[in-house]
């Protein structure tokens, strides 16, 4: 595990085909990209589910690695917020970085650290923070917003289908354009 100052983030997903606004927000050219959202859960039992299926862990995609970008926090009150910070820098202090949150925000995970992957994308989920997870072919990345949904955003239609499938369960609505259009109000 490796972690990454906000440059160093923006490059890598630079580097797989992905552009970063200035308020650091993903996205692929706007015309170009496929999405939908998902509404999270309000069970904590069902937010860790439901990050098994964000995270791709299923048999036919082997997991070769992603980047947990946490992109801001914060939003809620004190106490939450102290609580899942704490979470994060005592997982963060596990693996020996003592820098904060803010001076190194992304989390780049090998393809042997998929369970540890799997607890850095629950954290912004269950406490209402914003984070992408782009895994290393930079195919789609996940949005988990502070507004209580995901987006999952990807590079090509056959792709945002496959994630489509994968999903169906947790009752995604073909919104095309919420994402897009944070992304591009920040350009």
């Amino acid at each position: 595990m490796k972690f990454f100052t906000t440059e160093e983030s923006k490059l890598w997903c630079e580097a797989r085909g992905l552009q970063v606004t200035p308020d650091r927000y993903l996205h692929y050219e706007l015309d170009k990209s496929h999405c939908f959202t998902v509404p999270l859960e309000e069970k904590p039992s069902r937010v860790i589910a439901l990050a098994d299926y964000f995270v791709p862990t299923w048999a036919e995609v082997p997991f070769e690695g992603a980047l947990v970008w946490i992109r801001e926090r914060g939003i809620w009150g004190e106490y939450s917020e102290t609580t899942g910070s704490m979470i994060v820098e005592q997982m963060r202090l596990a693996n020996g970085e003592r820098e904060p949150v803010e001076t190194r925000p992304g989390h780049l995970f090998e393809p042997s650290e998929l369970v540890q992957m799997h607890s850095y994308v629950v954290v912004p989920m269950l406490f209402g923070w914003d984070a992408f997870v782009v895994p290393q072919s930079g195919d789609y990345f996940i949005f988990v917003s502070h507004d209580g949904v995901a987006a999952i955003v990807a590079r090509t239609a056959d792709k945002v289908n496959g994630l489509w499938q994968r999903v169906q369960s947790w009752n995604p609505k073909e919104d095309k354009s919420w994402y897009p259009r944070i992304a591009s109000s920040q350009r």
